[in-house]
């Protein structure tokens, strides 16, 4: 679909789906709820609503954990709407709507939404429906199934996963290792085939329903955008069917910085860009005309993982023994250069421990640690772990007490080097830590040092190119305006690459600084890109409020209002619409704004704790995350004049 706006100002409302409240909905937000939000944004001025992913996570609340990179959330659907219930018998049908009608009581009056228990009533409710209707015998399955050949190996995935209790598939019995003809096969057979058809019914309804949707938002000239996970879980319907596509020894994450010491690893495999290219991206084309039957506009999570990756060794927890990939790494004939023979360079990849302390560490019990976690070198009291200790996993499952296992990960992780996958090199991120790396001569350390910012400049200009290469190969397949999260520490060449292929990036004020000036000053929102998405704040940082009532910062962002007075210490409706409709003049083409944050432009909504009003905690696994509603139904917020007025005076400043 083609983005309706092009390069006009426009204001935009940043919104989970899950997050909607309506009359009719149950539980959390559906698809149904969209056009009833589409009209109160047209009362409000706003054209765009953004959503977080709305694929199915399965049993995993979080949006960017999903079963398919296809594949919609049956959460999300309208029971009540589906046509198998016109056409069950009165009795039935009657059933089934007070069945529903006190699911929906039942979850009515939540602060945020239970993901679990809703789930669980809404699936009971669509297979007894399925069953029900006799849905199973429907030919638009078929047909469904027959025009998206994403259909049968999800559906089937799904299907297995039942069988082997939800576990993930790499635990299977069996069916770990499909080809696409034996998933056709399985998906038309008499063993898997009934119970997969009920997950191909759940998406072509999802899709229907959805479609309904975006319809209604067209005639209402609101833009829907997307948002596109740049990485797949690994227990997903994708990689269990097309695994060639992905490296599963490889985990992506992120490395290590003043937040978190040792780095993040999120347990997604990398994609095997190779094999990728061999196929002409196919697997990304179809996964982006998918998205582009529902979307306008889409945002790129991670944009950075198209030009490199942190890519960390299947079988560790944290980060810190990652590596950025692709890179061209440091050959052993480049090391040999600088004078470090094969001995030099197993001292620097390999952690080596004294004996004395491995005794200090288990007393006399030590000598039982070897040959099952360490081995001696040749006949020195050194020792390296053993073959068998792949993994900082590996040392967690040892038998010994958590102190010990915490030093021998300090151990594990103590090296200044750590090999690719094609075999050379990469310096590790705090390779002048290692306490081997000091034992290095001075101009030894100077000669690898030079190395190594060598291969940082080789391999920005590397990885520009392979940015370049895979985001206008890919987002040049479709018609939607493709926006970028270009967070964080980002290599020059990604800016200049978003630029020249006119993607959008994001600022989001309170982080948009210029962090090599002294004091690192706030970036003047009349600065900012035309090409740039501003967001006052999204789903992984706490609201305007909660920022300026318990963080940092807000001296300087009430400053640059041009305000008089001092900066006020509390975030009430008055705050609200000074700060809002100042970042509203934002040079960015698109403002966006969390509907948290619109709600405090009134007040509705804002009386509990700021932390109640976030939608994630980074780094944080929990009942909490995800689960965020808005506290006004929307046919309340249609009848809240006070708020739609508030808004439209924001929607103004941008049209001026």
């Amino acid at each position: 679909m083609n983005y309706p706006f092009g390069d006009e100002r426009v204001t935009g409302l940043l919104v989970p789906l899950a997050a909607l409240r309506s009359d009719e909905s149950v539980g959390c937000g559906e698809y149904a709820d969209l056009p009833g939000l589409g009209r109160w944004c047209a009362a409000c001025g706003i054209r765009l609503i953004q959503l977080l992913p709305i694929n199915d996570t399965g049993s995993q609340s979080s949006p960017y954990n999903a079963l398919s990179a296809f594949a919609l959330h049956p959460i999300y659907l309208r029971i009540e709407s589906l046509p198998e219930v016109t056409a069950l018998p009165a009795t039935v049908a009657g059933d089934l709507v007070e069945r529903t009608q006190r699911a929906r009581g039942r979850h009515r009056s939540a602060g945020r939404f239970d993901y679990a228990a809703v789930l669980a009533d809404k699936m009971a409710l669509l297979r007894h429906l399925y069953d029900a209707a006799e849905a199973k015998e429907n030919g638009e399955i078929d047909a469904f199934a027959a025009e998206n050949e994403w259909v049968a190996p999800y559906a089937l995935f799904c299907a297995l996963k039942d069988d082997n209790d939800q576990k993930p598939w790499t635990q299977w019995n069996s069916g770990t290792a499909p080809d696409g003809e034996a998933i056709r096969i399985a998906f038309r057979g008499e063993e898997y085939g009934p119970a997969a058809r009920f997950f191909a019914w759940l998406q072509l309804r999802c899709a229907e329903q959805l479609g309904s949707a975006v319809r209604a938002l067209e005639s209402q000239r609101i833009a829907l955008k997307g948002d596109l996970p740049i990485l797949m879980n690994e227990d997903s319907a994708d990689v269990w069917s097309e695994r060639d596509v992905f490296m599963p020894e490889l985990r992506a994450g992120a490395p290590p910085d003043m937040f978190s010491e040792l780095g993040q690893n999120w347990d997604f495999p990398i994609y095997c860009w190779s094999i990728l290219e061999q196929r002409n991206y196919d697997w990304w084309k179809r996964r982006l005309a998918s998205s582009a039957a529902y979307y306008t506009a889409y945002r790129i999570d991670h944009v950075l993982g198209f030009f490199r990756i942190w890519a960390i060794p299947a079988g560790n927890e944290s980060g810190i023994l990652g590596f950025f990939w692709p890179q061209e790494g440091m050959t052993v004939d480049e090391l040999r250069s600088l004078g470090f023979d094969q001995g030099r360079i197993r001292w620097l990849a390999e952690p080596h421990v004294e004996g004395y302390r491995i005794r200090e560490l288990f007393g006399d019990d030590w000598t039982g640690t070897l040959g099952s976690t360490f081995v001696q070198v040749a006949e020195e009291d050194l020792y390296t772990f053993a073959p068998a200790i792949r993994g900082e996993s590996d040392i967690r499952g040892l038998p010994y007490d958590d102190d010990q296992r915490e030093t021998l990960l300090a151990w594990f992780r103590d090296r200044a080097l750590v090999e690719l996958p094609d075999g050379r090199f990469a310096e590790t991120w705090k390779f002048q830590s290692c306490s081997r790396y000091a034992s290095l001569y001075v101009e030894e350390r100077d000669r690898f040092e030079s190395l190594v910012r060598e291969k940082h400049d080789r391999n920005d200009a590397l990885w520009e190119r392979e940015g370049t290469k895979l985001l206008r190969e890919l987002t040049g397949s479709t018609e939607m305006l493709a926006c970028a999260e270009d967070l964080g520490v980002v290599p020059p060449s990604v800016p200049r690459t978003l630029e020249s292929l006119s993607i959008l990036g994001l600022r989001i004020p309170r982080w948009t600084r210029r962090w090599d000036t002294e004091g690192q000053p706030m970036v003047p929102i009349g600065e900012y890109p035309e090409l740039t998405v501003a967001a006052p704040s999204v789903h992984d940082t706490s609201t305007l409020r909660g920022w300026w009532e318990t963080e940092s910062g807000r001296e300087e962002l009430w400053s640059l209002t041009g305000a008089d007075g001092p900066c006020p210490a509390t975030y009430d409706a008055g705050t609200a619409a000074r700060v809002v409709g100042f970042l509203a003049q934002t040079a960015s083409r698109i403002f966006v704004v969390q509907i948290q944050d619109l709600f405090a432009l009134t007040g509705d909504g804002c009386d509990g704790p700021t932390q109640e009003e976030r939608v994630n905690v980074p780094g944080t696994y929990n009942d909490f995350n995800w689960t965020y509603r808005i506290p006004l139904t929307i046919e309340e917020l249609h009848s809240n004049t006070t708020l739609i007025a508030a808004i439209r005076q924001i929607s103004l400043v941008r049209a001026q």
